[in-house]
């Protein structure tokens, strides 16, 4: 990690891990820490403050009326019941008998305690508003970076500065956005009321304005720096943060407990956790005695300046400038505004903490939004008749090597295709493109000959349905599962749902479990139930089948299912409506037979293509004929090196 000493037996010294040097400790980071710098940030308070508010405003609007007038009323109270305990101190410290003076300073006591009701019920009130819009707030900010973490393109999560943003956005909205505008409620409040105590000690006298306002700048500038170098920090150590969190997950994940105890992996795993302990303390101890020094220094100086105010009332006494009982007022008003004084710097100093975070949150979103295609005038085509492939290439994000080069080829409505080949050889990238969940890099997807990168990307989903290798389990119930590939369908009497479950044979999963289509699926759940990985594989195939789509994707779609129940996903694929073009993905030979038309990928490239006889007609040597027959040759008996049938 960029600065962080050595240690003695420390894991990552010396390497490129990115636990040493994380990925966005770069041109762009220090580009990021330069539009953060703690004067920038001071400037761009006012801009945080506008955006806080009209998120408040677009939920409640009546209730931030409120809670500013209330803190508005709360401030102007407090300063004007300081004023009027001057005038309480003048009246009672004058000659005369003390009936006298008592009576006379009277309407000011009660001034006084008129001010102090105000402040107290006006401070109540804002109080209350400013936490329900703190509640409102968050919702809406959670609500809004699940939105678009879950609507950006898949390239997104091949960024690892995509992450580190969202991780930093994922704080911010649970932890500060609310914060920051409590902070700016109480920044507002104390403003106001130090504005009515720098009134009431300038009418006192002017000249102790200036002690004042210098014995509580030093404590400023270290909250504002110490707040700064937490921020940097905690950017800092974010990747180290989300690989222990990634970790610490493990402990609680029912699918790796049985690894970790079979492998006896306990002990490298809590090495690990160790090991990441060892650098967060090291910088948080670091970041203490930083914080700790910066603090001495703005609190010493600040003693400073309150003696100097005190020294110039003392010396107003002594010349005679200031009676004494206006000194004992102006040593209130002294106090009290430096309360008031150090209550908006903490204020604004807490707001500008959290504006930090609030500034990471939105310029996630802004990241988020510009990621994402806008919506186009022009739909894909509902129910295309042909599919296409024109010189595709394409590379994943951070990469440089191809993953796919000038791939061409024609789907017909209703084929049913199969994509062939080694594992990395480009099959599943080549379906996420054809789904349109990718765009290429180079070359052309088009559906009827419409280009998909010039249609609504909403659209382009529409009509497609994918069984991935390792299908989503939704912790949900078993029906709700299936009805998620077309959450807005009408299904009178869910004809349609069984229909789907018995073609996929998730109406046996429906059997088994123990509330039928009601069971939940997670034993996180009283009611719960974990599946086994071929039950998850047949409800998973039950949904893509219930989306009814003109594409149907299935990459893997049989790879936890036993023989039988294999068999019967195939011929419910090769039966499906003539309008639904099927692509499959898969190294189980013998399951392409009965597809149109076989694509054969290798390094990224279709190097063959055809039925399986024609492909098979190419004999030894040709990729297709060679996968087929080693596999096929682990189903034959052998005697004496003879092949037997089964």
């Amino acid at each position: 990690m960029a600065g962080r000493r050595a240690r003695k037996g420390d894991p990552f010294a010396g390497t490129e891990n990115e636990l040493v040097t994380p990925p966005w400790r770069s041109a762009d980071f220090e580009e990021q820490a330069r539009n953060t710098s703690l004067w920038r940030m001071a400037l761009r308070l006012p801009d945080t403050a506008r955006y806080l508010v009209g998120l408040a405003w677009a939920r409640r609007p009546a209730l931030v009326v409120l809670v500013v007038t209330t803190t508005a009323a709360a401030g102007v109270a407090s300063g004007f019941g300081l004023y009027s305990t001057a005038s309480v101190l003048r009246q009672l410290v004058t000659e005369g008998p003390t009936p006298q003076r008592f009576l006379a300073a009277l309407p000011a006591i009660l001034v006084v305690v008129a001010a102090l009701a105000v402040q107290r019920s006006a401070d109540a009130i804002s109080q209350y508003g400013t936490e329900v819009i703190g509640v409102l707030m968050r919702r809406t900010c959670e609500e809004e970076v699940f939105r678009v973490s879950v609507t950006v393109p898949l390239s997104a999560y091949d960024n690892p500065d995509w992450y580190n943003a969202r991780e930093l956005a994922s704080q911010s909205t649970s932890m500060h956005v609310d914060g920051a505008w409590s902070r700016m409620v109480t920044a507002v409040g104390s403003l106001t009321g130090l504005a009515a105590t720098a009134a009431t000690l300038a009418l006192l006298d002017p000249l102790l304005l200036p002690p004042l306002i210098i014995s509580v700048i030093p404590d400023s500038w270290a909250a504002l720096t110490n707040s700064r170098a937490l921020y940097d920090m905690m950017r800092r150590l974010s990747p180290i943060r989300r690989r222990r969190w990634l970790i610490e997950r493990l402990a609680d994940n029912e699918i790796a407990a049985p690894e970790i105890r079979a492998y006896q992996a306990q002990p490298v795993l809590q090495k690990d956790i160790s090991a990441f302990g060892d650098i967060l303390q090291e910088e948080e101890l670091a970041l203490a005695g930083r914080q700790a020094r910066n603090r001495l220094v703005g609190r010493a100086a600040g003693g400073t300046g309150l003696a100097i105010a005190y020294a110039m009332l003392a010396m107003f006494v002594v010349t005679g400038r200031v009676p004494l009982p206006v000194a004992g007022s102006a040593l209130i008003a002294i106090q009290t505004g430096r309360a008031r004084l150090a209550d908006v710097v903490l204020a604004v100093n807490r707001l500008y903490e959290e504006s930090l975070y609030v500034n990471a949150f939105r310029a996630f979103l802004r990241d988020c939004a510009a990621r994402v295609r806008p919506p186009r005038p022009v739909l894909a085509p509902s129910r295309p008749h042909s599919y296409a492939f024109h010189q595709v290439s394409f590379t994943y994000p951070g990469s440089a090597d191809p993953v796919l080069h000038e791939v061409s080829f024609t789907l017909r409505c209703g084929e049913k295709v199969a994509f062939a080949g080694l594992n990395g050889s480009g099959k599943t990238t080549a379906a996420k493109l054809l789904a349109g969940l990718y765009e290429p890099t180079g070359g052309r997807v088009t559906r009827d000959g419409m280009d998909l990168a010039q249609v609504d990307p909403d659209s382009v989903h529409t009509g497609v349905a994918i069984v991935m290798q390792d299908s989503i389990h939704w912790p949900v119930s078993l029906a709700a599962n299936i009805r998620l590939g077309r959450p807005d369908r009408e299904d009178p009497g869910d004809a349609a749902l069984l229909a789907a479950a018995i073609s996929a044979g998730a109406d046996d999963v429906a059997a088994a479990v123990p509330y039928g289509w009601e069971t939940m699926l997670s034993k996180q759940f009283v009611r719960g139930t974990r599946l086994s990985g071929g039950q998850q594989q047949r409800v998973a195939i039950a949904r893509a089948l219930y989306r009814k789509a003109d594409l149907l994707i299935a990459d893997e779609p049989t790879a936890s299912l036993d023989a039988i129940a294999e068999g019967r996903i195939y011929r419910t694929l090769a039966e499906l409506d003539e309008r639904t073009t099927c692509v499959l993905i898969t190294h189980r030979m013998a399951s392409v037979r009965m597809c149109d038309r076989i694509y054969v990928f290798d390094g990224g490239r279709i190097i063959a293509q055809g039925t399986h006889d024609e492909l098979m007609a190419l004999g030894p040597g040709s990729r297709y004929h060679d996968l087929y027959r080693t596999q096929a040759a682990g189903y034959q008996d052998t005697v004496d090196g003879r092949h037997l049938s089964a």
